[in-house]
């Protein structure tokens, strides 16, 4: 599992006790792609690579078990959640509910340093050369358009719900494969925001992730 190196890698601006580092590190390793869906979570081998005792692990893996990020299996013990079609196309129509709703609140209240930020962000999307860069931008902007930082409880539960079906996107390398479409729909979406249009900039986000969800069903049934 390499986690001693992903915990090498996470930055450390805010202090952690040891089972949030250890869910830091298991989330990071899950959504990243290095752990796929129905792999084994030992705890053993997890508090020998991270040199901490059991008790952390056990605490992190249930809190990665609120989040949806891991499974407790009869026989099998803790693994990476792995998602079915109609999952995956229910925690879509969720996201679409809440982030349709963000968006809409948000776009008369941009400001025009926010607008300018949201662009400037596309355009380092449009330049990104993998997944893992799209990918980070790409939250950026969606983040910044719904405006999560005055709305702290909406952005956990669409960052929780981002977290479930962001890693099949990158372990599949799929967020580049379609990069051209999504680009050019956000570009109708941030035209919408700037013209402080919310209803039009809703209903081009709900198209964009009805169309995302059918996109990696698609891929993932292959």
């Amino acid at each position: 599992m390499q986690l001693d190196r992903i915990l090498d890698r996470l930055p450390t601006s805010r202090r952690l006790s040891t089972h949030e580092l250890v869910a830091e590190v298991l989330r990071e390793a899950i959504t990243s792609g290095h752990l796929k869906a129905n792999d084994p979570l030992p705890q053993q081998e997890i508090a020998a690579q991270l040199e901490v005792s059991h008790i952390p692990v056990r605490e992190a893996l249930r809190q990665l078990q609120s989040e949806g990020l891991v499974t407790y299996q009869p026989n099998h013990g803790a693994t990476v959640t792995a998602h079915t079609p109609d999952e995956i196309r229910e925690i879509y129509e969720i996201r679409a509910i809440l982030e349709t709703a963000a968006v809409r609140r948000a776009a008369p209240r941009l400001t025009d340093a926010a607008l300018a930020r949201a662009e400037e962000l596309l355009k380092l999307t449009e330049r990104a050369r993998d997944d893992a860069t799209w990918g980070s931008y790409d939250l950026d902007f969606h983040r910044l358009v719904y405006d999560l930082d005055s709305r702290p409880r909406l952005r956990e539960l669409i960052d929780g719900l981002l977290r479930r079906v962001d890693r099949y996107w990158r372990v599949h390398g799929l967020m580049l494969k379609h990069r051209r479409e999504f680009e050019a729909e956000h570009r109708k979406l941030f035209a919408a925001l700037r013209a402080r249009d919310g209803d039009r900039a809703a209903k081009l986000l709900e198209r964009h992730l009805t169309g995302a969800a059918e996109l990696l069903v698609s891929a993932l049934d292959r």
